[in-house]
Formats: structure tokens, C-alpha cells, sequence
């Protein structure tokens, strides 16, 4: 299944050492890769549909990124192909602008049903997949939560929090998501752990976040199980800090 790293920080940073070694150690998966990062809170992503890592290479594009990307907060997700078909655009991360904000997105998991989701707003073009339909529903909701009268108008933790819990209603699945748009990030699991690592000594600094099962490096990262009552675990992280964090 695909595998999901972040980093995040409270000034910007560049990736030469775990994003290399993330590569390596989620090279099972076969089908793309992708980089996100902010650029004055302007989203850019790069993507392949190539390996990440392959014949004990970290694939080049991926490699000088590690190290010229310089951001907040930057995002890298390498696929295994379990929706949509193996080419660039099915590679995350996604970009969407809303909320007056650009977000990126990006998902593992299975959600066969949210496919059928169809947004009323810009879709993500010629992404036909489990992942870019949640991101659009995701969109939608918040959207509409964040358009509430002033009386009721709830905060953007309580937006995407109210979104997730209708999105596991609607649409049942298993998912694990990341979602920023370079000042917050969001991260979501209902079915795999994420575990989460502050001020690395043998890394970069920051908070780095992954799905990979032992980590990046032989330090002591904490995990973050999904919620006992199985719908799943919401936490908002700024800079360092995880500054919420609550069950559906």
C-alpha cells in the first residue's frame, strides 16, 4: 500500500536526509511518486509515475528535490496503485485552491465507494481514482462549513473535522490522509498507524510524520493509532506542535 511521509517545521527546510531514506524504505511501492512543498504559501508539486527507488538508486528528480526544496512544510507520498492508473497525473500529491488558501492532498488507503462521488465544483482533471474523489469531497465540505452564518460558523479544525466524520459516513473506507495549505497540516487515519518523530538527532529538524511501520531512523517514534471507536483520529499540526488532535 502506498506510504506517506511529511515534514513540518516552524521555519523552512530542506529534505536531503529523510527524504532519501523514505524512498528506500517504501520502495515496495511500485507506481509514482510525488513532492509537494510552499513557496510563499503558493503550492507546488512535482510527480513521476516512475519508481521513487530502484536498483539501490534514489530516482534523480526525486533526489535533487531532497535537497533544493526548501518549505515549511513539505509532503511526499509514493504510490502503489490500487485506484486509477499508473501515470503522473494518479500520482500524489494534489493540489486544490480553497478556502483562500492553496491545499495539497495526499491519501492511501481504499475507498472504492467515494469513486462515485461527483463534485459541483472543479474537479481534478483526468484523476479518476479513490484519492483525488476524496480530496473533492473534502473540498466541498470544508467549503461549505467555512460559508456558515457567522452565529454558527465553525473554526477550520471543526470544518475539517465535521467534512472527515461525513465522509466515513457517506462513503465507508479506509483512509489515511495528509492536508495542508503551508501554514496548518491536517492528518487523518482510520486504518493504519502514522508515527511521529520532534527534533530528530539524526535527521532534519522539525516534526516528521510517515506511515512507514518502524520509521525513518532508529529513534523513538511515537504511535499514532487510529481512534478506539474505529472511525478514525483527526490531528492539526502547527510547526512542531500537534495543537489538536480528537476522534471522530
Amino acid at each position: 500500500m502506498c506510504d506517506l511521509f511529511v515534514l513540518s517545521a516552524g521555519k523552512n527546510y530542506s529534505a536531503p536526509k529523510s527524504l532519501p531514506l523514505f524512498a528506500r524504505q517504501a520502495s515496495k511501492n511500485l507506481d509514482g511518486w510525488g513532492i509537494g512543498y510552499f513557496k510563499k504559501y503558493n503550492a507546488y508539486v512535482e510527480k513521476s509515475a516512475e519508481q521513487a527507488y530502484r536498483a539501490d538508486r534514489v530516482h534523480d528528480a526525486f533526489q535533487r528535490l531532497a535537497r533544493v526544496v526548501n518549505s515549511r512544510v513539505i509532503l511526499c507520498h509514493v504510490r502503489l496503485q490500487t485506484s486509477g492508473p499508473v501515470d503522473e497525473c494518479h500520482a500524489h500529491p494534489f493540489s486544490l485552491e480553497f478556502a483562500g488558501h492553496n491545499w495539497l492532498f495526499a491519501h492511501n488507503g481504499r475507498a472504492p465507494a467515494v469513486e462515485a462521488y461527483r463534485t459541483s465544483g472543479s474537479p481534478l482533471e483526468d484523476a479518476q481514482s479513490d484519492s483525488a474523489r476524496t480530496f473533492e469531497f473534502l473540498r466541498d465540505r470544508i467549503s461549505s462549513y467555512l460559508r456558515s452564518p457567522p452565529r454558527v460558523l465553525p473554526t477550520l479544525f471543526e470544518a475539517i473535522h465535521q467534512s472527515t466524520a461525513q465522509l466515513i459516513e457517506e462513503y465507508p473506507g479506509d483512509y489515511n490522509y495528509l492536508l495542508t495549505n503551508g501554514w496548518v497540516l491536517f492528518a487523518f487515519t482510520n486504518h493504519r498507524q502514522f508515527l511521529i518523530l520532534k527534533k530528530s538527532k539524526k535527521l532534519e529538524g522539525g516534526l516528521m510524520l510517515t506511515t512507514l511501520a518502524r520509521g525513518l531512523s532508529d529513534e523513538k517514534w511515537l504511535r499514532l493509532a487510529k481512534s478506539t471507536n474505529k472511525r478514525g483520529l483527526l490531528l492539526m499540526i502547527s510547526g512542531t506542535d500537534v495543537i489538536f488532535h480528537r476522534a471522530l
